[in-house]
């Protein structure tokens, strides 16, 4: 066979343990077809095989981010970001610039806002001041806070008589009075009342989010979508229309939780599709954020020890849903941040009895020691997001207390307890650069080197187990481990060459490495300019 791309003269780190290095890489057919030396590589070559000598850098299988939420990231484009914004004055300023250029009476929408930042909790009065006129809907950076302004609370027919949600929380001021501020389900009163996209809007909007996602190297996500109210065949249609547009990026698609049983009457199941698109597993939420004060913890908060934070599903709920899914073959996706969180996962999962593909629990952030082997016992996957160390370190112990947070965020300790660990970002979250997952991984650190040693340095991990992560874990996570995860002949042609080595430099350097080639399929998907490095 005639190779139609061959990669020579690299560091390829092949992640096979068959064959741990070598020098060059050639595809064919959208797989890998050979790994070798470049003596052994290059005879593959044919009179139209494209040859890209690499220069001595490092080459790896494609990135996996095994959480994120692409559509919310390509939606999310179009909307004001409020990423490290550091006041409320200029949170503002961004809202009335908006506005300016928006119909009078359309959404205004944002993301990305942090109160630690800010220095207080914005409230409804004020983005009254700059946007009396339009319903302004802006979300937490973790995703489950949000603040509206008296318009949105206004379609959304929330009063001072509006009762919580099941699962959510309207903050009231002394009078009684909504101040704006919305936690996990009561977002839902406002997001519900937001006009959906049509198809072609999200196809567009997921093309947009898979390109910025291609060119940091990741080449396959495991994404969470909701169904924007239009059923379960909404989201599939947008993916498969985004596909016709040229996308490239390869979806293993977590659907609702509250979809199963439209999922099963239609006889889905867990990794049906194809190479681009598969059914992917029931995600469910156990909780909130520890950034939002919505974590559920089995004690009270440390800085505000009349909460325990939110469980948003009833356990009896919870039970139900993750047997269901046991049931019809369909691997479940559980969000659960708190230690109360995890062990009612844990409790439904241990009481469905013995699972055929692995279950899945998302975050796993604040632990108790007992949790580790119970995870390992029901066969967990720990999906877990190492840029949050980087983020939440500034608050984490203020919540926990220093007992609690030496156990928070502790990667190390599932590796040594062989629990199955799995590498995202949780994008839009966090940045979904994964050399900055790796950095975070590695050091324990912010981007500024703080604080210095890392964070609880004990967890530290090494590159490889972080690259790893990032690729082997990701692709065992939901069963796709002959298809990706390492540069083995006969799995799928996604490759990444990066530029510095990351197992080269330094560990601060981490956070700066890009990559300057990506491959998916064995067609170059994105190639850095070379102005550029």
């Amino acid at each position: 066979m005639r190779a139609d791309l061959i990669l020579v003269g690299g560091r390829v780190s092949t992640l096979d343990p068959d064959r741990a290095a070598a020098t060059a890489v050639a595809c064919a057919g959208g797989r890998i077809v050979a790994v070798g030396s470049d003596q052994e590589v290059v005879p593959l070559a044919g009179p139209s095989t494209r040859i890209i000598a690499v220069a001595g850098r490092r080459v790896t299988p494609g990135f996996i981010d095994s959480h994120m939420h692409l559509s919310w990231l390509g939606l999310g484009l179009a909307n004001i970001d409020l990423t490290g914004v550091r006041s409320l004055a200029a949170l503002q300023e961004l809202v009335r610039e908006r506005v300016q250029g928006e119909p009078a009476g359309s959404w205004v929408l944002g993301r990305g806002w942090d109160h630690e930042l800010l220095g207080v909790l914005p409230a409804r009065h004020h983005l009254d001041a700059v946007a009396p006129g339009h319903p302004v809907l802006l979300t937490r950076v973790c995703g489950h806070v949000a603040v509206a302004n008296s318009k949105a609370l206004e379609v959304a027919g929330i009063t001072r008589e509006t009762p919580d949600p099941a699962g959510g929380a309207i903050d009231r001021n002394d009078r009684g009075e909504p101040t704006g501020v919305l936690r996990e389900e009561a977002m839902e009163l406002v997001r519900s009342r937001i006009p959906a996209p049509g198809v072609e809007e999200l196809a567009r909007a997921l093309a947009a989010g898979a390109r910025h996602t291609l060119a940091t190297g990741i080449t396959s996500v495991h994404s969470n979508d909701g169904t924007f109210g239009q059923g379960i065949e909404f989201v599939p249609q947008a993916y498969r229309r985004a596909r016709e547009m040229g996308m490239r990026l390869r979806v293993w698609w977590d659907f609702p939780g509250e979809a199963l049983p439209e999922v099963r009457e239609r006889g889905w199941t867990s990794g049906q599709g194809d190479e681009w698109f598969r059914v992917g597993s029931a995600k469910f939420f156990a909780d909130g954020s520890l950034g939002g004060g919505t974590a559920a913890l089995s004690e009270p908060y440390a800085d505000d020890p009349g909460s325990r934070g939110i469980l948003t599903v009833d356990p009896a709920d919870l039970a139900r849903g993750v047997a269901l899914a046991r049931e019809a073959g369909i691997q479940v996706a559980v969000h659960a941040i708190g230690d109360r969180a995890i062990e009612l996962v844990l409790d439904a999962l241990e009481r469905s009895g013995p699972w055929p593909t692995a279950p899945r629990m998302i975050h796993c952030q604040v632990m108790r020691a007992d949790l580790f082997p119970r995870m390992k016992a029901c066969g967990v996957v720990a999906d877990l997001q190492p840029r949050f160390v980087s983020s939440d370190k500034r608050f984490a112990e203020r919540r926990l207390g220093p007992a609690r947070a030496r156990l928070s965020y502790a990667w190390r300790l599932f590796l040594d307890h062989g629990i199955p660990v799995a590498f995202g970002s949780d994008c839009p979250v966090e940045p979904i650069a994964p050399m900055l997952g790796v950095f975070a991984a590695v050091t324990r650190c912010d981007t500024e080197g703080e604080p210095p040693g890392g964070w609880y340095p004990e967890h530290r991990l090494t590159v490889e187990e972080a690259v790893r992560g990032f690729t082997v874990g990701a692709a065992r996570a939901v069963g796709e481990e002959h298809e990706k995860g390492s540069l083995t002949p006969g799995k799928l042609a996604d490759l990444v060459v990066w530029d510095p080595d990351p197992f080269a430099v330094g560990p601060m350097v981490l956070k700066d490495v890009r990559p300057v080639l990506v491959v998916v399929g064995g067609q170059v998907v994105y190639e850095a300019d070379p102005g550029g490095q």
